[in-house]
């Protein structure tokens, strides 16, 4: 992240966020970049940097639990209605008073609710991977989530949130970081394996077994230390929040408080998917695409997998590049 500047900011509710900024023309919308699990800021450095050329001024902070920000261990503290104004904050420090609301993973949920909560701040809304999911308010059960979703998709989806929901996975996580490495970049059909089957997350970090080949960017070793030490440094308490916010109902309790009709997206609004990602499934949206994202685009699938903020960050350029200049581009 060296060629974007470094800040820091105390939010109102108390918790330091580090972040990084830069600099672009101010009558264009600011890109905020949120990165997922178990990621940090610089996730979005090829992307970012491959986007400057859009002169888009940028935020690209590290979220609630990770790297040089503040990481709270209580599922509470990351409601969406609590983060949300968090990254409001942070824009309004950055005199950002209209932004693009760019996600990945997790980072792609919050970039939702950024916008389902300030649908005056957000002009555009940007989600790889991870569908825009508009918020019920309705009751989350974990089991029956994966049920329903498995006779629809076939596949239990959310297996692996039997680690990373619960009690003991931020320290299965952490003893086992070699293998939660490899589980995250691993080649072939690794996620299926064991991210959609059940107990398959939990047998791997535990026990082994096939060690799975690594994806080409994931070979390079010093993208494995930097993982390595920064998980051994931070943990995986404040990450797992995440998980443990949803399974809790926290996220439900902050959806049912956003009025009914903030489940449209109003804006211009741009998905990009993998054809390698066997979790993040496009075909989620199906049943209400038409009635709650009426300009949406859909990207070109990327040939990657669930990661391709580094297997690919070109390709994820290239196909947000020119929607920016059409959408938001002077004339």
């Amino acid at each position: 992240m060296d060629v974007f500047q470094k800040k820091t900011l105390n939010t109102s509710r108390g918790y330091t966020y580090t972040y990084y900024v830069a600099d672009g023309d101010k009558s264009l919308p600011t890109l905020i970049f949120q990165h997922g699990w178990p990621d940090h800021a610089a996730i979005w450095k090829d992307v970012a940097t491959g986007l400057r050329s859009t002169n888009h001024p940028m935020i690209i902070p590290d979220l609630l639990g990770y790297d040089g920000t503040d990481k709270p261990t209580n599922p509470a503290e990351y409601a969406f209605d609590k983060m949300t104004k968090d990254v409001i904050e942070i824009a309004d420090a950055e005199d950002a008073p209209k932004v693009v609301s760019i996600g990945h993973d997790w980072g792609s949920g919050l970039a939702s609710r950024l916008y389902n909560h300030y649908p005056d701040r957000v002009i555009g809304l940007i989600n790889l991977n991870v569908a825009y999911m508009p918020p019920t308010g309705d009751h989350f059960d974990l089991d029956k989530f994966n049920a329903v979703i498995k006779e629809h998709m076939g596949a239990a989806l959310f297996s692996y949130w039997g680690v990373f929901a619960a009690e003991d996975g931020p320290k299965l996580l952490y003893d086992n970081l070699e293998r939660t490495f490899r589980a995250q970049h691993g080649q072939g059909k690794t996620m299926a394996e064991l991210f959609t089957v059940e107990g398959a997350m939990r047998n791997y970090l535990i026990n082994g077994g096939h060690e799975y080949e690594l994806r080409t960017y994931a070979q390079d070793p010093a993208f494995k230390k930097t993982f390595i030490d920064r998980m051994t440094r931070d943990r995986f308490d404040g990450p797992q929040c995440w998980y443990r916010a949803m399974v809790q109902n926290v996220q439900s309790a902050s959806d049912k408080e956003l009025p009914t009709d903030r489940k449209v997206v109003k804006v211009p609004a741009l998905y990009i998917g993998c054809h390698d990602d066997p979790v993040c499934r496009p075909e989620t949206m199906a049943p209400y695409k038409a009635q709650l994202l009426p300009h949406l685009e859909e990207a070109e699938m990327i040939d990657a997998a669930h990661w391709v903020l580094y297997e690919a960050p070109d390709e994820v350029v290239k196909r947000i590049e020119p929607w920016l200049k059409k959408t938001f581009g002077k004339q």
